[in-house]
């Protein structure tokens, strides 16, 4: 018997550590390939936003708001936080289909303004650390992001120089673009809730496929580092996580956002991106 017990395995603390270590790295640094959807709910999310849409070389020529609608389709998961029962982890993985237009906006532009509409689709996710209000029940402060292609349709084109040819490469065509997004969903029971967000997107008048990819690593790896640090915190401030991730996760995008308006593949010397930004505000049904 105690051949046997002398020849079994045993687990040290330092390999525990380390695997722990590795999980924690893998979770912030590399993709989630694992693509768990069986296990995960069906979710609907349907979005109304007025949308603004800018570009830095426009002058003289300002574009009407406009009014826009997402059809989101997706599968969300939760998990209780392993540091805190009063924090949840909640992540959802989605695609969706949008189309935007003056018609459909709520303010009036200005007189002159440069009439559009916008038909756009993609894929991407929303996570955040959330707190427990009550049995399915919950406030959750998110940070997303994704890949999207747009179709941009002015009515008519700018008539002067500059203005025309800025806006041409875009112009009935599907540009490749990055979406951001900061918000809160509120979910009041287990199949239902309420989203209220900001998204600020960035679209490229081309897509340089080297300069982007090093562009998405500079802001991966900033990310993977405030996940990391947000982890830090969980574990001796768990009540603190949430708010210090959002600010954090989403002030990292949105600076990256503002350097891209200007060098679209930041830090790389690219041509200008034309930006979106929006307030949204949609429902959650979750089956």
């Amino acid at each position: 018997m105690w051949i046997v017990l002398a020849s079994a395995p045993v687990v040290s603390q330092a390999q525990t550590t380390d695997d722990d270590e590795w999980a924690d790295f893998s979770e912030d640094f590399l993709p989630d390939v694992s693509f768990k959807f069986r296990h995960e709910r069906p979710v609907i999310e349907p979005m109304f936003m007025m949308t603004t849409i800018k570009h830095r070389d426009l002058q003289n020529t300002e574009l009407a708001e406009l009014g826009s609608i997402d059809l989101r389709l997706g599968f969300a998961k939760k998990s209780d936080n392993k540091y805190s029962k009063s924090l949840v982890n909640y992540e959802l993985n989605y695609a969706f289909l949008g189309y935007g237009a003056k018609s459909f906006a709520l303010s009036t532009s200005s007189v002159g303004a440069i009439e559009s509409s916008v038909l756009r689709f993609g894929f991407g996710e929303k996570e955040g650390l959330g707190y427990v209000i009550d049995t399915d029940v919950a406030i959750v402060p998110y940070h997303g992001g994704g890949a999207l292609w747009t179709q941009f349709s002015a009515d008519p084109l700018p008539a002067d120089t500059l203005g025309g040819a800025v806006l041409a490469p875009f112009h009935d065509a599907f540009r490749f673009g990055k979406e951001s997004e900061a918000g809160v969903l509120i979910q009041f029971t287990k199949n239902s809730g309420v989203t209220v967000g900001y998204e600020f997107s960035v679209v490229y008048p081309r897509h340089l496929f080297w300069y982007w990819a090093g562009s998405e690593v500079v802001e991966a790896i900033g990310q993977g580092a405030i996940d990391n640090f947000v982890r830090s915190i969980s574990k001796s401030s768990p009540n603190a996580a949430p708010v210090v991730g959002f600010i954090l996760k989403n002030g990292l995008s949105y600076g990256l956002y503002e350097l891209r308006k200007k060098n679209m593949n930041w830090p790389f010397n690219t041509a200008p991106a034309m930006s979106y930004s929006a307030f949204k505000v949609g429902f959650n049904f979750a089956f």
